[in-house]
């Protein structure tokens, strides 16, 4: 920059810093004149709110008082320093308040007659209070003032011996206390009955305290006057006078209250609008007079124009004329770098759209937030791209483990009968679905007890030019480690020789080798040996071990098959020598079934033998426990009494004979098979005389079941 344009440019700032001060002592002039009403105004809305806040302390103070008043060890007006002061304090507050309310103009011009009525309300309160606080202090408590006079003339008094006198100054005591507690007039008037009884009661005790009783009275009658004057139990009075003023207050206060904050609230917001037009057209005119004086209009034009294009879209021509302005020249440079960093992001985002993401972007500085975000989506697009690739990548992992599983099922499903074919099968498409060259599957074979071995049963494209033996013991070479380990092994370094694929164009060897242990619930199967020229990627050993395990379950399955087979015949043949043996079945039936009809006509037989007895003989069945569990109709009519007051008790409870039935007896009739009993017994008023079988009935093994009575009766008279 030329010296001219820096003398130009200096000028220009001093006088565009004069133009600033003048500016800005201008607004803080037209602030301070309007804030001042608005000042005021608040100052009067904060002095009524402080006022509502002493009435409301003056209220809890002036319930606070009255309730001291009634303890007459804790009165109000003994401690200056307390309620009392405090009081005089918020009184003192509301006046200055109201003082200063009134040389207020608008509450005067639009509520006078509410601050006048309020401060009369005031002034009647505290009135009352001087009033109530004098004769407070007037009456005292037991320390102070009249009562504590009281007390002591009734205390000299009260010593004396004379029983007469003793009674009636102890029912003053009472009466005394009655007063001090409820503050009853009641209370008094009885203590200057009872004093002039006591006055007028003649001896020489009475003459002696007469005195002191006199005065006493005269304290009585004023304490009287002095309740009467306050109120305390009437509706006349001090007490009631300054309750009165005091709820004149809230309502004087909110009467004043709701004229005067209208008011104000109304002023002050009128000053308040004026104080911002006020600012806003000082501001219009300096800045219609800075516009013309430093001819700004034309280079604001031209801004205007280059800033439009931009806005639009455009990448406007950056060269146009501002004049000589350092400010002007200052806003050129900046809309000219503004321009050309957007045309980078403009570059940089077409990069992005074009999928080239290694376009780099310079940042236009520190806060250069787009570029920022720029650079951020170019960073999200490209792990977006890595995470789409690997998708992609797990899809097709995805769709080649899906496919072939459910090839591998059906080839399972199909193969089942056959162990050989089964191996056949899935070893040629195992080989082919993982791109490899050569397999063998080896199945675990332990019919030689203590020597397991895993052997061959089936092979593609398979040549080995070592170790060609067909079985390999448990735990020997790589594939009986697999099987010991039940571990899929997979070798990228096979040892030399160890295996060689064979083509047209010679012997090679391969690259990877892969053994994949056949398992069933942990049990080892078999092993599955797979040889590539490639290495088997992850997702293709993964799939070798799927279909192992599939290939596991499937050879449990078919062996159980093949047994089933092997039962199936053999039950043919047990079906044939069993057909032998249903005939001759079928004639021990027809023999059986002759035995049984005997069987059958002799149950007849005897079902109608026993019925007999039990319509001739009475019956009473036994347990081995020695308890009845039946008895016959024949036996209950005979005893007079219901079946199931006879089952479940024992001989000796329903018989009440000679005869004890204990275990000895039991065991007795056991070992001889027979007892025969002739015994007395009685029912109701007659006896009746009885012989009675005892017999065991056993079953087919010749043990004792139960045992059974036979009774019969043979009457022998009345008792």
């Amino acid at each position: 920059m030329s010296k001219k344009d820096s003398d130009s440019s200096l000028k220009n700032k001093v006088f565009l810093s004069f133009w600033f001060v003048l500016f800005a002592a201008l607004i803080l002039l037209v602030n301070w004149l309007f804030r001042m009403p608005v000042n005021k105004a608040n100052d009067q809305i904060n002095r009524l709110e402080e006022i509502d806040k002493q009435v409301t302390r003056l209220t809890a103070l002036h319930a606070r008082y009255i309730l001291s008043t009634d303890r007459e060890d804790n009165l109000f007006t003994i401690d200056e320093s307390g309620t009392e002061k405090e009081v005089r304090q918020v009184i003192n507050s509301i006046n200055t308040n109201i003082r200063t309310l009134s040389h207020s103009k608008h509450i005067v011009r639009k509520a006078s007659g509410q601050l006048n009525e309020f401060s009369s309300a005031v002034k009647t309160y505290e009135a009352d209070l001087a009033n109530m606080m004098l004769i407070v202090k007037e009456r005292g408590n037991k320390g102070t003032g009249l009562v504590n006079k009281w007390l002591q003339l009734s205390s000299a008094f009260n010593t004396s011996a004379d029983q007469k006198i003793q009674t009636k100054t102890e029912r003053i005591k009472v009466l005394e206390s009655d007063y001090l507690l409820d503050r009853n007039i009641k209370s008094l008037e009885d203590i200057l009955l009872a004093a002039q009884e006591i006055k007028t009661t003649e001896g020489d005790k009475v003459q002696a305290i007469s005195g002191d009783l006199d005065t006493y009275i005269n304290y009585t009658g004023n304490l009287i006057s002095i309740e009467k004057r306050m109120g305390h139990n009437a509706g006349t009075g001090i007490i009631p006078d300054l309750e009165r003023s005091l709820n004149r207050l809230p309502s004087a206060f909110t009467g004043l209250q709701s004229v005067a904050a209208t008011h104000v609230q109304k002023v002050r917001l009128i000053w308040t609008i004026s104080r911002y037009v006020m600012t806003l057209l000082i501001v219009s005119l300096f800045i219609y007079l800075f516009l013309n004086v430093f001819s700004l209009v034309d280079p604001l034009k031209k801004i205007a124009f280059f800033t439009q294009k931009i806005s639009a879209g455009e990448f406007p021509d950056q060269d146009f004329a501002v004049g000589n302005l350092a400010d002007m020249l200052i806003i050129k440079e900046g809309l000219k770098k503004h321009v050309s960093h957007l045309a980078d992001k403009f570059n940089f985002t077409r990069a992005l759209n074009e999928d080239r993401l290694d376009e780099e972007l310079k940042l236009a500085g520190e806060n250069d937030l787009l570029g920022r975000e720029l650079t951020g989506l170019q960073q999200k697009i490209a792990e977006t791209k890595r995470k789409q690739e690997k998708n992609e990548q797990d899809n097709l992992v995805r769709r080649y483990m899906n496919e072939g599983l459910a090839k591998f099922a059906d080839l399972l499903r199909s193969k089942n009968n056959d162990i050989n074919s089964l191996g056949d099968a899935f070893i040629r498409e195992i080989v082919k679905y993982l791109n490899a060259l050569q397999g063998g599957f080896f199945i675990y074979d332990d019919s030689e007890r203590g020597n397991p071995v895993l052997t061959m049963i089936s092979a593609f494209a398979y040549n080995r030019k070592k170790y060609l033996q067909q079985t390999v013991k448990l735990g020997e070479g790589l594939i009986g480690t697999c099987a010991k380990e039940k571990q899929y092994m997979n070798f990228t370094e096979i040892p030399a020789g160890y295996i060689t694929i064979t083509s047209g164009l010679g012997d090679t060897p391969p690259n990877n080798l892969l053994l994949v242990p056949v398992l069933h619930e942990n049990e080892i199967l078999g092993v599955i040996e797979i040889a590539s020229l490639n290495l088997f990627k992850q997702y293709e050993i993964d799939f070798a071990k799927e279909v192992a395990l599939s290939l596991g379950s499937t050879l449990v399955n078919t062996r159980n098959n093949q047994r089933t087979s092997e039962l199936l015949t053999r039950s043919q043949q047990q079906a044939l020598e069993m057909a032998e043996q249903e005939e001759e079945m079928r004639q021990n039936m027809e023999e059986l079934k002759a035995t049984q009809e005997e069987s059958a006509r002799r149950e007849e037989e005897l079902r109608g033998i026993a019925e007999a007895i039990g319509n001739s003989l009475m019956v009473a069945e036994y347990g081995l426990d020695g308890k009845i569990s039946s008895a016959n109709q024949k036996l209950c009519l005979f005893l007079g009494k219901e079946p199931d007051q006879i089952i479940g008790r024992t001989h000796q409870d329903i018989f009440g004979g000679t005869v004890s039935t204990e275990n000895g007896f039991w065991k007795e009739l056991q070992k001889n098979g027979l007892y025969k009993i002739t015994e007395t017994i009685h029912i109701g008023k007659n006896s009746f005389g009885i012989l009675e079988h005892f017999v065991p009935v056993t079953n087919r093994n010749n043990v004792t079941v139960k045992y059974i009575n036979f009774i019969s009766d043979d009457r022998i008279g009345n008792s």
